[in-house]
């Protein structure tokens, strides 16, 4: 009988490690929850946010800077049982069973608990820091870092970036102007001028671009502050430079800092629109926007010379804001959701370029984004109410809308500037 209770530790020791395993795997599903339901966050506040702005309303954005998670395991093993003893008021009679009374048992126990939980902040971007760069217009290296990611074909980031295309003589003076606005009934005029300057290769790259630091200086001066001088080509980008004035050689402190811009591909540029703009609208790099010759035709350029378009124009591009950006897409959801209905529709830039012929067969071209007001059931990519009014993202659309809140997930991204999440939160949720 003493061997039995030696033994039965043992067991619940064995039976306790199998269950280990247990706790850690609970800890994982609760990870891989959180990240669905970050998700979930992200992509519920750029659809309420588009709603808003669809309803004319502000815009309010949320962030989850932290997340802390805790947990606990704990472990207890016992022994319960009845004990018929010959002689229960000695240690040894304790022992002993009585064989008249029966038969004692043992039984071992053992318990496993996991306790875990997540604190999450929650924090208005309603800040000077973020709406300074919310409101602000999209810088072209932004525009290039999008471009960079590959979600899908350059017309589907440019109809949501690019706010006007205007055209000019050699003089300066305006020619014709595209307006980037689908309540606009030449509207489609704007997306054929689009279309041609993506296949004339419309991109972007990094320039030099010189800013004058100094005034014009004699050799003479340059001597007498030649400390400052030099301190000053310290810094990156800085250098000293001979120019003339007048005839006379003077010198000039002059930094080189780089710039993105939007240019055109000048071999892609002459296949198509005949060397139409001034060498300043393109690219240094001939690398950028190339496209294969068989695509390369003429006939796309009707729509910019029906303008007027001639030997040395500018191309004058203006971007909007991520506010507008926003306000774009709230006019595409009213537009879709109105009476009569209306679906923006684009084309793939991409396969322009392979075949000029779809710029003016719109047969092809599929909605930009799509965003149902009042739909009950179907799979969804997203779901949310505003005033009384659920919208959906419908998972099953023929349209760019995935691609959409990714570039706009990403452009967000870039508006979150160093101290645009505050460092207290405004929210706490545990």
């Amino acid at each position: 009988m003493f061997k039995k209770l030696i033994l039965a530790p043992i067991a619940a020791v064995v039976t306790l490690s199998g269950c280990a395993p247990t706790g850690s795997s609970t800890f994982r599903d609760m990870s891989a929850a959180y990240r669905e339901v970050l998700e979930g966050y992200a992509n519920d506040n750029v659809l309420l946010n588009i709603v808003r702005s669809s309803k004319n309303m502000p815009v309010s954005f949320l962030d989850m800077p932290s997340v802390i998670g805790t947990g606990s395991v704990g472990v207890n093993a016992g022994i319960g049982g009845t004990v018929f003893s010959s002689a229960p008021a000695s240690i040894g009679g304790f022992f002993s069973a009585d064989p008249s009374a029966g038969l004692s048992t043992y039984a071992p126990s053992v318990g496993l608990s996991v306790n875990s939980s997540f604190n999450f902040t929650q924090s208005s971007l309603d800040n000077s820091q973020f709406m300074s760069s919310f409101l602000s217009d999209i810088r072209p290296e932004v525009v290039a870092s999008l471009t960079n990611n590959q979600v899908g074909p350059k017309s589907i980031l440019y109809s949501l970036v690019i706010d006007t295309i205007e055209l000019r003589d050699k003089n300066n003076v305006v020619i014709s102007k595209y307006f980037n606005n689908p309540y606009l009934p030449n509207y489609e005029e704007f997306q054929k001028a689009l279309y041609t300057l993506i296949e004339a290769g419309l991109s972007t790259e990094i320039v030099m671009e010189k800013q004058v630091v100094s005034a014009p200086m004699s050799a003479e001066a340059l001597n007498r502050n030649l400390v400052a001088a030099v301190a000053s080509q310290a810094q990156p980008g800085t250098m000293i430079m001979p120019i003339k004035t007048g005839g006379v050689t003077q010198y000039q402190i002059v930094r080189m800092m780089p710039t993105t811009r939007m240019c055109l591909n000048k071999q892609a540029e002459q296949m198509v629109l005949g060397q139409t703009f001034a060498e300043s609208a393109f690219c240094n790099s001939e690398a950028v926007g190339i496209l294969p010759k068989s695509a390369l035709q003429p006939a796309t350029a009707a729509s910019l010379r029906a303008a007027g378009v001639g030997k040395d124009s500018r191309l004058v591009i203006k971007l909007r804001s991520t506010r507008n950006v926003f306000d774009y897409l709230g006019t595409l959801v009213k537009l879709q959701n109105g009476n009569p209905a209306r679906q923006i529709k684009i084309m793939n830039s991409d396969a322009i370029a392979l075949n000029p012929a779809l710029i003016n067969d719109t047969s092809s071209a599929i909605p930009l984004f799509v965003v149902e007001e009042g739909r009950s059931g179907g799979k969804a990519l997203t779901t949310v109410s505003y005033q009384g009014t659920t919208y959906t993202v419908p998972a099953d659309s023929n349209s760019y809308t995935r691609e959409v809140l990714t570039l706009l997930s990403q452009l967000l991204t870039l508006n979150k500037v160093p101290g645009s999440i505050p460092a207290s939160p405004a929210v706490l949720i545990k």
